[in-house]
């Protein structure tokens, strides 16, 4: 029952509770003025600007009858009349009967002891009735007051209006005695005659948000299906549905009343696109389902769920955990949005239980997966809209982490495979993971969405964040591309210090002999000038044997060279690689046991003091340059990743955060590259201009340009009929 608020504001209470915390006193005094001062605003206040408590109904009824009389007043004088039980006599609305009814005591009548008031759906509370006031008498019902009814009911709900059906009944003293009790135990068999008298229709306005149509838009585009269940009657939900945008077609309720019968309900209900279902209909369909087996139950409302507009009418919440059990044996993720105790089931049963903030019953809050604090029904869309994009950037950044790892994983594979010098240190490959990848990685939490994201249809149940398209993508596209730069870098820096991509292949498992430290290279010499070599039976021996691994060959008594740390770096690897079958001293120079290229490079290490050309630091100087390379690849990566579907000209960048971790990214790399003690400490280099990962710019503008490419056929290319066309499936992640 509505009653209106007496409470004061809410503000002129935080304002009480204030002064309470001061003073005691002082708070008691300024309350009980502060109640007289509202009390009389109260009563100055037009009664339509006055708050109400109570649902929406019964807070229009009451400001619809204050005008005619104080509500207030009214209710004083009406007195209840009693049940068996000794409680009120009266009958609290439910969806299941649809009325709710009160009977008062009226002592000052002397032919009647009670009259019994009925509301409730017009159709219902109608054929209670067998007679009719018109103009303040009553006259028995006749077929012109049943057409009247039927016509002014009509009008309403055409209008989207929610119309209530009035009766009232009297209980004469003869039959009825003032202590009477009333049993009113099944609101559906009631102990006495149903000889009630027509009052009227009222119709109520309960106009939907401005943004709900725009909202319902939005869903269509995105693939959601948007299900009206409504307590109203049908014509009114299908005038509803028409106005917020749920219904675009004919209705089949439209359809039946244009052939004026000609056409069954169901007939109509078959050929129309958007349809109502009542209430009734339901209640046939789950009889209809009555000892078929399992697997055959619900199909008359899976047929109803596949039409594409649809509207349930007079439902009960039996229906709609009926309704929603049917959504999901079609596969459907179902939302389901509810206020009412009674609507717990159906939000409990559903995917996702929505709860309304405001209006929600408890038990609906507590049943619920989510609760919307405004009541608002464009906040769901706003939710969906932000969950696509959440889930859309976990896969750009994934996408984005995930690449890296093959242009890291990779030159593990050829250093085990063809055995040559490590291109990336595992040092660098925690420099990129845990360094230059995290900022770019992060920023991606604060990508705003594709400007398609509500066009798209769901993605599958099934469907996870990391997924054989998204990894295929990283992994043997973008990653592949990356690798390819970096692998050119890092040849084309070694070759520049003087060793050729052939003289790589299986180095490391290559005999070395260590020159002393002060031999200086000389191609006539017959050891390259190499003092630390003796021929020892046709076989090249080390005079000053180091305490390390040795590896012999037919002619070549040598020992592994040192490229990961600095032992030899004061070694010219031109000496130490020795072949060939010495038979004396003074016998042929030897051969070198590798092709060295011509050094175009002639840069002095800061870490050994020596030319870097054929020494192990032209590793060192590769690694960085690989490790560089990565780095600017992956800046077009994130570039990449930054849409999906769209390209990149309609994303922009307008990613601020973004910006930020590119700054930091290439700041760490100049950090990395470019101070003493971390090249100390992790072994990189200061590389110059046209080693700083440069040759890697051409594979940078590939990757934008192959992934602009992909991103265009997936929107491009000839779709099947309501299918996604070859590249969405396959190359889509």
């Amino acid at each position: 029952m509505a009653v209106f608020s007496t409470a004061m504001p809410e503000k002129m209470e935080m304002k009480l509770e204030q002064l309470r915390e001061k003073s005691e006193d002082e708070y008691e005094r300024a309350k009980a003025q502060k109640e007289a001062e509202w009390k009389q605003t109260l009563s100055k206040m037009p009664y339509y600007q006055r708050e109400v408590i109570g649902d929406a109904s019964e807070t229009a009824l009451i400001k619809f009858f204050q005008p005619l009389g104080d509500i207030l007043d009214m209710r004083n004088k009406m007195t209840l009349g009693k049940r068996f039980d000794g409680t009120e006599s009266k009958i609290v609305f439910s969806s299941a009967y649809k009325f709710a009814m009160q009977i008062f005591a009226t002592p000052d009548d002397p032919e009647y002891s009670h009259y019994g008031y009925m509301k409730g759906a017009p159709e219902i509370v109608f054929k209670k009735c067998t007679s009719m006031m018109v103009n303040g008498v009553e006259q028995p019902m006749s077929e012109h007051h049943r057409s009247e009814f039927r016509k002014a009911n009509k009008t309403f709900a055409k209008n989207g209006e929610r119309v209530l059906g009035f009766t009232y009944m009297k209980f004469p003293r003869s039959r009825y005695p003032d202590d009477h009790q009333f049993e009113l135990i099944d609101p559906k068999n009631l102990e006495f005659p149903l000889e009630f008298c027509f009052l009227g229709l009222v119709s109520l306005i309960d106009p939907p948000r401005d943004a709900v149509p725009d909202s319902i838009d939005k869903c269509k585009t995105a693939g959601i299906k948007v299900i009206m269940v409504t307590g109203d009657q049908q014509l009114t939900a299908s005038a509803i549905a028409k106005k917020i945008g749920i219904f675009e077609d004919e209705s089949s309720i439209e359809m039946y009343d244009k052939f004026n019968g000609q056409k069954s309900m169901d007939e109509c209900v078959a050929e129309s696109n958007a349809i109502v279902i009542n209430g009734d209909m339901l209640t046939q369909a789950v009889r209809e389902d009555e000892g078929l087996p399992e697997n055959e139950k619900g199909k008359k409302l899976e047929k109803w769920l596949k039409k594409p507009q649809i509207v349930f009418a007079r439902t009960s919440p039996a229906q709609k955990l009926y309704i929603v059990k049917g959504c999901q044996r079609l596969g459907y993720t179902v939302a389901v949005t509810g206020d009412g105790v009674n609507d717990s089931p159906a939000i409990k049963q559903a995917d996702i239980g929505i709860a309304m903030g405001i209006t929600g019953s408890d038990v609906a809050k507590d049943s619920a997966d989510m609760i919307l604090l405004n009541d608002d029904f464009s906040a769901i869309v706003l939710g969906i809209e932000e969950g696509r994009k959440i889930f859309d950037n976990l896969k750009k950044s994934i996408c984005y982490t995930l690449t890296s790892n093959i242009p890291e994983l990779v030159p593990f594979l050829m250093f085990i495979i063809i055995a040559m010098p490590l291109p990336l240190s595992t040092v660098l490959i925690l420099c990129v993971d845990i360094g230059t990848d995290i900022f770019p990685g992060v920023s991606f939490a604060y990508e705003e969405s594709e400007l398609d994201i509500m066009t798209r249809m769901p993605r599958a149940a099934h469907e996870h964040l990391v997924s054989k398209k998204l990894m295929c993508v990283a992994y043997i596209q973008m990653g592949i591309v990356q690798s390819c730069g970096g692998f050119l870098t890092f040849f084309l820096v070694m070759n520049d210090f003087g060793f050729t991509p052939q003289s790589l292949v299986r180095l490391i498992t290559k005999p070395y002999i260590p020159h002393n430290p002060g031999d200086v290279y000389d191609p006539n010499h017959p050891f390259f000038g190499n003092s630390n070599v003796q021929c020892d039976n046709g076989i090249l021996k080390a005079i000053n044997k180091p305490d390390r691994e040795s590896i012999d060959t037919d002619d070549v008594n040598g020992f592994t060279l040192d490229w990961l740390f600095t032992i030899d770096i004061d070694q010219d690897t031109r000496m130490g690689f020795l072949a060939n079958n010495c038979a004396a001293t003074t016998g042929p120079k030897v051969k070198a046991l590798i092709d060295f290229a011509t050094c175009n490079v002639f840069q002095i290490s800061p870490i050994s003091g020596r030319p870097i050309c054929y020494s192990t630091e032209a590793l060192k100087y590769g690694q960085t340059s690989f490790f560089f390379s990565i780095v600017i690849t992956q800046f077009s990566n994130s570039l990449s990743c930054k849409t999906r579907i769209l390209s990149l000209s309609y994303q922009g960048l307008g990613n601020q955060f973004m910006m930020l971790g590119w700054s930091i990214e290439f700041a760490l790399t100049f950090f990395l590259g470019y101070c003493r003690p971390i090249n100390h400490v992790f072994n990189t280099r200061d590389v110059h201009f046209f080693h700083y990962g440069i040759f890697a710019v051409f594979f940078s503008i590939l990757m934008l340009c192959y992934d602009e490419t992909r991103k265009f056929l997936i929107r491009n290319y000839k779709k099947p009929k309501d299918r996604p066309n070859w590249f969405e499936l396959n190359a889509l992640y």
